[in-house]
């Protein structure tokens, strides 16, 4: 008796089910994005932290979800972000 026969075409459609599942599955999978603890955004661009040494963030307007996220940057040490450059300079 050969047991080592393996029916291709069997494995063929578990893979092809495999994937439609981890598709359907991952789809649905979002990261949200980081909790702000900067002052709420209320226009797009770069602005100084009030929390953070040398730290900044960025507002952008997510139009998916219809709402402003908040992404937060640090400057390298010694430097302070200036509104005014839009550039990490020293202070």
């Amino acid at each position: 008796m050969n047991c080592s026969r393996v029916n291709p075409q069997g494995h063929t459609l578990y893979k092809i089910a495999l994937g439609l599942l981890m598709a359907v599955f991952i789809g649905g999978c979002k990261t949200p994005p980081p909790e702000p603890r900067e002052p709420p955004c209320t226009q797009a661009g770069y602005f100084k932290s009030t929390d953070r040494v040398g730290g900044f963030y960025r507002c952008v307007y997510d139009k998916e979800i219809q709402r402003w996220i908040q992404y937060p940057f640090t400057c390298p040490v010694g430097l302070e972000f200036d509104e005014r450059v839009t550039a990490c300079v020293r202070p």
